[in-house]
């Protein structure tokens, strides 16, 4: 994002704030929320404004959860049915419906009035989008009767499946209109491609791959049509075309720091436990340290600091069982990184001045130079991060598991080729933080003897091997919005080797997520599932002998 970009957004965020309502009073009724500008009197384009942000700030939401659950970062809870009650997922369904999806319906009322159609087709592609997320993690959900007001307060749930297929007729509605002139106003504001529609055809696109390749254990023709896709070369390739959402340094009115540096970055250190399998993963899994971790983490210790016990309990207890029986990291990462093993929810101490605080990349925090301090709310880039939605590199990823199962083309290359990319966008970001010692930024050499490590494990490995690296390498490039890393885990099984849960019986892994509270007790018609078991209508894989049953 260009300067001119972000400080229209610091702007425009607070204008399009005038359109949000609370999101943890909101029911399904859809009734009309007095703290919101009603059709009539709100413009066209606040509208837009607001729907960009909010849509930005819903997936950033659903994206941390899925870090969780796939141990990304730490997931505090030793059961997988009660670490996310559906009473914590209100708001998220909420912002899904009545910030988001009511507001582009709203939206489109007066955009049709004025024949901007390019509005419109920002607000089909956002919609589609949201809609296959919410599929993603609940299953059936309400759709065609979701939004008809107070004329239908206990709206039905759609197929997952026939949702998935309103989303494609939406993103096909929506190249159109990007092929369109529309009129011209002068307070229309693209957050993402600065109003450049090719690159929104492309994204469209793109999710139709995205559908297709999450679906393709149930339709028998979506590598088919990935393919078809990919032949016309018509889609995201490269960092210019990444779907995200770009933070800025603004702390007031409205604060429009990045979510994880808002969250995380304290006054006197960071809140969140990062994943200790996870920074291991990184660390270890190849002979080189991944360069990427720099950006990625920021260490307020240094490898030699003593281990206080008061603040570290696991230190001075045995790992499980089976943690030793499989030989996972238990309790500490070596060289400083202080983080939490799956499930810990153990209280939590005095430490927020030791533990490994997000990064630079993707939360604009701070570039880890060896300094060892503790950071603040002023430090590094300042919330000056992103949110990471669909990115190029993950295309690559995408189309690498296609050819692995099925499909066409080079795995190894694609992997390579994602990889590369997300070298590539990550070492960017040293430039957000003006105070980091750039001296200690990783020789680009490390990447290309990370690539080549990647490439003659590919070589020598099985098919289940080849399965693994892919997974292994799409996880780390997707770190700061974990929803694909979920999506991946549950239809593929991979990785294999990730860390379960410190509790032994944790229950059954999360297949989709319970109901929010508030729509399964005042919707007669969402009857409130048995357990997170469940399975999204394209999950068809093994439930048994499984990697992700603990």
């Amino acid at each position: 994002m260009n300067n001119t970009k972000k400080i229209a957004s610091v702007i425009i965020l607070f204008l399009g704030a005038l359109l949000y309502s609370s999101c943890e009073t909101i029911d399904m009724d859809m009734k009309e929320d007095p703290n919101a500008l009603s059709v009539d009197k709100a413009d066209v384009d606040f509208y837009l404004n607001g729907v960009q942000r909010s849509f930005a700030l819903n997936m950033q939401a659903y994206g941390r959860t899925s870090m969780e659950v796939t141990r990304m970062t730490n997931m505090f809870g030793r059961s997988y049915e009660n670490a996310y009650s559906p009473a914590t997922l209100d708001s998220k369904w909420a912002v899904s419906y009545q910030t988001v999806l009511k507001n582009i319906q709203l939206m489109n009322v007066k955009a049709a009035e004025k024949g901007l159609k390019r509005h419109i087709g920002m607000g089909q592609v956002l919609e589609a989008y949201t809609i296959v997320n919410l599929v993603d993690f609940f299953g059936d959900v309400p759709y065609t009767e979701a939004l008809l007001g107070a004329t239908n307060l206990n709206a039905k749930a759609d197929t997952g499946a026939s949702i998935y297929n309103a989303a494609l007729v939406l993103l096909d509605k929506a190249i159109v209109n990007f092929s369109e002139t529309s009129p011209t106003t002068t307070t229309f504001n693209d957050f993402y491609y600065n109003k450049d529609w090719t690159k929104w055809i492309k994204l469209a696109n793109s999710i139709k791959m995205k559908i297709y390749i999450q679906r393709r254990l149930v339709d028998p023709s979506a590598i088919a049509s990935f393919n078809t896709i990919v032949a016309t070369g018509n889609f995201m390739q490269t960092a210019s075309d990444d779907f995200q959402f770009d933070w800025n340094s603004n702390v007031n009115n409205p604060d429009g720091r990045s979510p994880l540096y808002r969250d995380n970055y304290l006054t006197t250190g960071t809140s969140e436990y990062q994943s200790n399998w996870f920074m291991d993963l990184m660390l270890s899994d190849k002979s080189i340290a991944d360069p990427r971790m720099k950006f990625y983490f920021y260490r307020q210790l240094n490898g030699q600091s003593p281990i206080d016990p008061t603040t570290l309990k696991c230190s001075i207890e045995p790992a499980p069982a089976h943690y030793v029986a499989g030989g996972y990291t238990y309790c500490t990462v070596a060289n400083g990184y202080w983080g939490r093993d799956h499930g810990d929810n153990f209280g939590i101490p005095p430490d927020a001045d030791k533990k490994t605080a997000y990064g630079v990349y993707p939360a604009g925090g701070r570039f880890d130079d060896n300094t060892f301090k503790t950071v603040n709310n002023l430090s590094g880039a300042k919330g000056d991060g992103i949110t990471p939605i669909l990115l190029s590199s993950t295309m690559d990823f995408y189309r690498a598991e296609a050819a692995l199962y099925g499909g066409i083309g080079s795995a190894k290359a694609f992997i390579l080729s994602g990889v590369q990319k997300s070298f590539t966008k990550v070492r960017a970001f040293i430039s957000r933080d003006a105070g980091a010692i750039v001296s200690t930024v990783p020789a680009t050499t490390r990447d290309v003897t990370y690539m080549n490590e990647v490439g003659n494990k590919f070589d020598a490995a099985t098919l289940t091997g080849q399965r693994e690296i892919l997974a292994k390498e799409l996880f780390i490039s997707v770190f700061g919005n974990g929803t694909d890393a979920y999506n991946f885990y549950r239809r593929t099984g991979f990785p294999q080797r990730i860390q379960p849960n410190l509790e032994p019986n944790p229950g059954q892994f999360i297949r989709s997520f319970l109901y929010p509270a508030n729509e399964s007790s005042s919707n007669s018609n969402m009857k409130q599932k048995t357990s997170v078991s469940a399975r999204v209508f394209w999950d068809n894989n093994a439930t048994t002998g499984f990697p992700i049953g603990n």
